[in-house]
């Protein structure tokens, strides 16, 4: 697995082209990313129970959810509910938004078929989220205040690239966020690789193919 992730982002184009992964496994990528991305959790959870937002509207505007059995009850305020599925579900979903969008565009140019194995190739394009989520995260974690007094604007971007925006930034955020800008620009160049490879059109399509989502995709910057 090592070796395949190594080869994915010094040689791209080598990869794609000999690559063949089920999408089973294609599909362990997006779910490694929904997976760390619960690590914003805690953060949003200590913001959403700050004094700066009152618990009675944002808390109880969505009904609890509860699982019940013999002898015990679970139940998570709803909006925690709604955060924690999306956090999980929503970089799974947007592999496949993305998929058919990289599809649909290349339809006019592309030689090649098959939708799975375009899937299956645009999976690994989100392997440098990866690393730009780590950071952010690392530095969330570490700095986000346990009950903060200021509002702060914290997210993830489609298709997985979580901000932090404190009131006054200072120097390690902007870096922090900007490394996760260029970690999703990386994306989009091994996007255009996966979608030459599994389309069959010249690598300058693929890129203007990929181009609009990716630009889209940066969000607050």
């Amino acid at each position: 697995m090592a070796g395949r992730l190594r080869r994915l982002l010094v040689d791209p184009a080598g990869f794609f082209e000999t690559a063949s992964p089920s999408l089973s496994r294609s599909a362990s990528v997006p779910a490694a990313i929904g997976v760390l991305c619960l690590g914003v959790f805690p953060p949003v959870q200590s913001l959403l129970r700050s004094p700066m937002i009152p618990d009675e509207k944002v808390l109880g505007a969505f009904p609890p959810i509860r699982y019940a059995t013999a002898g015990w009850e679970v139940s998570l305020p709803g909006l925690f509910g709604i955060v924690l599925a999306t956090l999980i579900v929503g970089p799974a979903f947007f592999w496949l938004v993305y998929t058919a969008i990289f599809y649909v565009l290349s339809w006019p140019v592309a030689s090649e078929r098959g939708f799975g194995r375009t899937a299956a190739l645009v999976a690994w394009g989100f392997v440098p989220l990866l690393f730009g989520n780590v950071v952010v995260l690392s530095l969330l974690l570490v700095a986000f205040p346990a009950t903060p007094t200021e509002l702060w604007s914290v997210g993830v971007t489609l298709p997985a690239r979580i901000y932090a925006l404190p009131p006054n930034p200072g120097p390690a955020f902007v870096v922090a966020n900007g490394f996760s800008i260029l970690c999703t620009l990386w994306s989009g160049y091994l996007w255009a690789h996966a979608v030459a490879v599994a389309r069959g059109v010249r690598f300058r399509r693929a890129i203007a193919v990929v181009a609009v989502p990716v630009v889209l995709s940066l969000g607050p910057i």
